[in-house]
């Protein structure tokens, strides 16, 4: 009888572990693959290209826009620049793409030498993130509707 309330034990154990794995196993599958949509897009585009230089066309391909991070930084911390609120908004926005998407840190989340970045700090820094172009697109280009949206969000904290 002992015998077998042992081997249940054993087999549970054995169960969270598969189960552990199968997770496992789906989280490297989801990491390693590639949506169906962008890979036909992708096929296309080949054909398109391979099509070209079969037939030699000439094919007008669309370059990814990059944004230079120096220029948008020239713009940004300058003096006296002239900027609105909405547009120094954009552009700082669109610095913290552009220096994400080369892999450097967040300019949002607080650095220094004897300071680590907790969880929270990243997580406030996405929602300043959030709260910024959400008040953007609110405005539709108009600067004095983001400032009063911006206004109307930001807790003024007194100390």
């Amino acid at each position: 009888m002992e015998e077998k309330n042992l081997n249940s034990v054993s087999s549970e154990t054995t169960g969270e572990i598969d189960n552990n794995q199968y997770i496992d196993a789906l989280n490297q599958l989801k990491q390693n693959t590639v949506d169906r949509s962008k890979y036909e897009e992708l096929k296309a585009e080949n054909k398109k290209l391979l099509d070209s230089i079969v037939n030699g066309q000439e094919l007008d391909i669309e370059l990814p826009k990059t944004t230079d991070v120096q220029t948008l930084r020239n713009e940004l911390f300058t003096e006296n620049s002239g900027l609105s609120n909405l547009e120094y908004a954009e552009k700082a926005l669109a610095l913290r793409s552009a220096l994400i998407e080369e892999g450097k840190p967040d300019p949002f989340v607080p650095v220094g030498a004897q300071y680590q970045p907790t969880n929270e700090d990243i997580s406030t820094a996405q929602k300043v993130a959030d709260v910024l172009q959400e008040c953007i697109d609110y405005a539709e280009g108009d600067n004095v509707v983001f400032t009063n949206e911006l206004q109307r969000r930001t807790i003024n904290v007194k100390y």
